[in-house]
């Protein structure tokens, strides 16, 4: 298994701090010590429209010289609703990236079903489904004819688990759609409980399950906080109190609980692919947002962490 730094990390979104430029970013990354970078499929780092054919050449130069794998480039597609012409962007948003990967000698695109927001509630359920099968039937077809395979994550909404992913891929039916499940995923849907003693047996549950549709891992920490207060519903005015999810550094929350039986899964069914690492949420420190600095000394720190166990 290898280790990428997901360019998300570095984009100026969830740090005090101007976004990491791609020039500078590939540099970076080798010496934080991984061994691949994942794009962020969008601006300030790899949208499509940006680069030009010799931008892609000397990007792809840059990484080869810096002895650095562009491992994946990520989409942020959202394939659900009833607008048309917003799919119809969608799918050449795809499409784009398809042929980005191409460029760039990396044959792996990480996709969404609908995106990350929720969808719109006026339609059922199963015609957002039907929506994104159509759909990515359509880019797997255009990512065949380009050598480049499309990694559908478990991210919610549509895709509420890891069975969500694989039953959207069997009904595709294409060679260029495959996986990429996200452990830190799995525990929020519970289908892994932290806690619990059989969390190795539940990864090779699930991984086994998935096999050589895996493609593509996203890794990542969090912990539960206390959220909103909720009137229990039934009336008699008990209230009660709400969880949220905190993303957290690598090693320091519930993900340090599962990261032996998840990494001995991985190596058990044979898995010789990226494992990236993202900083995809704000970071505080004293309810400050954190510096550039602070950022770097938690990604070296994430990379060091995950390396004991991946190695």
């Amino acid at each position: 298994m290898k280790l990428s730094l997901h360019s998300v990390s570095l984009s100026g979104f969830f740090y005090r701090g101007k976004p990491v430029h791609l020039e500078e970013l590939i540099p970076k990354v080798k010496q934080y010590g991984f061994d691949g970078v994942e794009l962020m499929g969008k601006r300030p780092h790899a949208n499509p429209v940006d680069l030009s054919a010799e931008s892609r050449r000397n990007l792809r130069e840059l990484a080869s010289s810096s002895g650095l794998d562009i491992a994946a480039i990520a989409g942020y597609n959202d394939f659900s609703g009833s607008d048309a012409f917003k799919r119809e962007l969608n799918i050449l948003y795809v499409k784009e990236l398809i042929k980005l990967a191409r460029d760039l000698e990396t044959d792996i695109v990480r996709v969404f079903a609908a995106g990350m927001t929720d969808v719109d509630p006026s339609i059922p359920y199963h015609e957002h489904w039907r929506l994104c099968v159509e759909v990515l039937k359509e880019v797997s077809r255009f990512a065949e004819d380009y050598g480049v395979t499309l990694a559908l994550q478990n991210h919610p909404p549509i895709i509420e688990s890891y069975e969500d992913v694989l039953d959207m891929v069997e009904e595709v039916g294409s060679e260029a759609l495959k996986t990429c499940i996200d452990p830190e995923l799995l525990i929020w849907v519970r289908d892994v409980d932290p806690y619990g003693e059989d969390a190795l047996e539940r990864f090779k549950t699930i991984y086994g399950r998935v096999g050589k549709l895996l493609v593509h891992v996203h890794v990542g920490d969090s912990i539960e906080r206390a959220g909103k207060f909720i009137i229990a519903p039934g009336g008699g005015g008990s209230i009660l109190r709400a969880l949220r999810i905190e993303r957290v550094p690598m090693g320091t929350g519930v993900f340090k609980r599962i990261v032996k039986p998840f990494a001995e899964t991985l190596k058990s069914i044979g898995y010789n692919r990226y494992v990236s690492y993202e900083v995809c949420s704000p970071r505080y420190i004293k309810h400050k947002l954190i510096d550039f600095l602070a950022l770097e000394y938690e990604i070296v720190n994430g990379v060091r962490f995950l390396k004991e166990f991946l190695s």
